[in-house]
């Protein structure tokens, strides 16, 4: 009687206690506008993000500028498309390797300084 509760238990264990547990981190990306000396421009806020490998990452973007735009990471394929302001979008997967990956407006042509929206994601152990 007393081995099948044993294994039974010891099954449980492997089966549910020993499973390791992912975490989750969200990460809040803003897209603004900000004048430097006079000039606009379209920036990404923060423009860098860290994270964890072996995390569930969770990135809430919104767009808090007058014109369209977005963020596309093509690395890891994924796009919020088009945001107007206002609008949130999340962007949700695996960092399942280490690197630095850039991210970038996914809307063409938003704004004269359009090619310089640039960010990067850094995924560390």
């Amino acid at each position: 009687m007393l081995v099948p509760i044993v294994v039974a238990g010891l099954f449980a264990y492997y089966q549910y206690a020993a499973a390791p547990q992912v975490k989750t981190e969200t990460v809040t990306i803003d897209i603004k506008s900000v004048t430097e000396n006079g000039v606009d421009h379209h920036v990404f806020d923060p423009a860098t993000v860290t994270v964890h490998k072996g995390d569930h990452v969770v990135l809430v973007v919104t767009n808090t500028d007058e014109l369209p735009h977005g963020i596309a990471i093509p690395q890891l394929n994924l796009d919020t498309g088009l945001l107007r302001n206002g609008q949130t979008a999340k962007l949700e997967f695996d960092a399942t390797a280490t690197g630095t990956f850039t991210y970038e407006c996914s809307v063409p042509g938003c704004a004269p300084d359009h090619d310089q929206m640039l960010g990067q994601l850094v995924v560390v152990d």
